[in-house]
């Protein structure tokens, strides 16, 4: 700072005319005023990275060339060619190749082959289409979400569904069966006259067994049901079990 103060007292001394008094007074101030906020260096801006990556020597190639790197936005990785011949990839440039970067051998990144690890290359990444959930038996052809009372699993590219412990399938819907009134202990089997209540599979009189709760008239497994979970009407999100009284997120059976 001391420095601009005594240019400028210098310049004062010095017989110069009018206008280039003020140019120089102007100079000043501007220095004092960007010095301590380090403006002075950042107006001089960064290195061009097209200026960086062309050095052709005839000057229509490297015109095209800072036109390709312009085009990509300056992202130099994404340029090939040569002086003269560049071309801005859409996506990516791999080894030299333009690539989209959805297919092998470039599949979400360069060099990520599917095919070497026996998977396939769905979309951007690569997938197990024998147990790829989202994925199962071919890209794209996601398992359905589970229901309350079943889990679900891609199995050697098949989606499998398999009721919960407590549950059998009755017409094709997973049923609690230890608790259904109207599928007590098995498919069909209605609760009725002095036993109106189901209690752990067997049709009762009164009451709900230890665990259970009575909800609208019907004994509720509140550890494990996700319509009733922990209390009467607690209905767990989709993708979700109830254990142990608390909504938790479904997990298949069976590691993939």
């Amino acid at each position: 700072m001391e420095r601009l103060y005594d240019e400028f007292s210098m310049s004062l001394a010095a017989p110069v005319p009018r206008r280039e008094t003020l140019r120089r007074m102007g100079a000043v101030l501007a220095g004092m005023v960007l010095s301590p906020l380090g403006l002075g260096t950042a107006w001089a801006g960064s290195p061009d990275p097209c200026k960086s990556f062309c050095r052709c020597s005839n000057k229509a190639q490297q015109n095209q060339c800072l036109a390709a790197c312009r085009a990509c936005n300056k992202e130099t990785s994404r340029l090939v060619g040569s002086c003269g011949s560049y071309v801005c990839c859409s996506i990516a440039s791999c080894g030299g190749v333009c690539s989209d970067l959805r297919s092998d051998p470039n599949c979400g990144a360069c060099g990520n082959n599917c095919r070497d690890v026996g998977e396939t290359c769905c979309g951007n990444y690569c997938a197990d289409l024998a147990n790829d959930f989202d994925n199962c038996g071919g890209c794209g052809a996601a398992c359905a979400d589970p229901g309350p009372y079943e889990d679900a699993a891609c199995v050697w590219g098949e989606c499998v569904y398999l009721c919960v412990e407590g549950a059998i399938d009755c017409d094709g819907s997973c049923t609690p069966v230890t608790n259904d009134p109207n599928n007590c202990g098995a498919c069909g089997n209605v609760c009725a006259g002095s036993t109106p209540y189901c209690n752990g599979g067997t049709c009762g009189a009164v009451g709900c067994f230890g665990g259970q709760a009575l909800c609208g008239g019907v004994c509720r497994e509140i550890q494990l049901d996700p319509q009733n979970c922990g209390g009467c009407g607690v209905v767990c999100g989709p993708g979700e079990n109830c254990a142990g009284g608390l909504c938790q997120s479904a997990e298949p059976p069976w590691g993939e």
